[in-house]
């Protein structure tokens, strides 16, 4: 049917085809166009010494400052060393609302 309408087979009977040809893995296999991420020790532990040194770099700027990518650098933050956070900057309060604080 899908062939005289001139479509593509719907992603069932695709599953049911790979399931047949022998494929019981559900995962996504890797595609070319998929960005793999370049991280090797020398990267990891730049990142980690810049984190170390001040804490208010963002993600951005360590990618600027080691000329690698923003989504490798995000990468090596989450993934690598399980940070949530690395540029968590205080709310800065006038002393009106310090107080309403206190008083609260």
């Amino acid at each position: 049917m899908c062939a005289q309408r001139g479509t593509t087979a719907p992603p069932q009977k695709e599953w049911c085809q790979h399931y047949e040809a022998g494929r019981v893995n559900i995962k996504d296999l890797p595609r070319p166009e998929q960005a793999h991420f370049v991280t090797n020790s020398e990267k990891i532990s730049a990142v980690d010494d810049l984190i170390r040194q001040n804490r208010r770099f963002t993600t951005r700027e360590i990618a600027v400052e080691l000329s690698i990518s923003k989504g490798t650098v995000h990468h090596i933050i989450h993934k690598k060393f399980g940070y949530g956070k690395v540029c968590a900057q205080r709310e800065h309060l006038s002393e009106n609302q310090k107080t309403a604080r206190m008083d609260v």
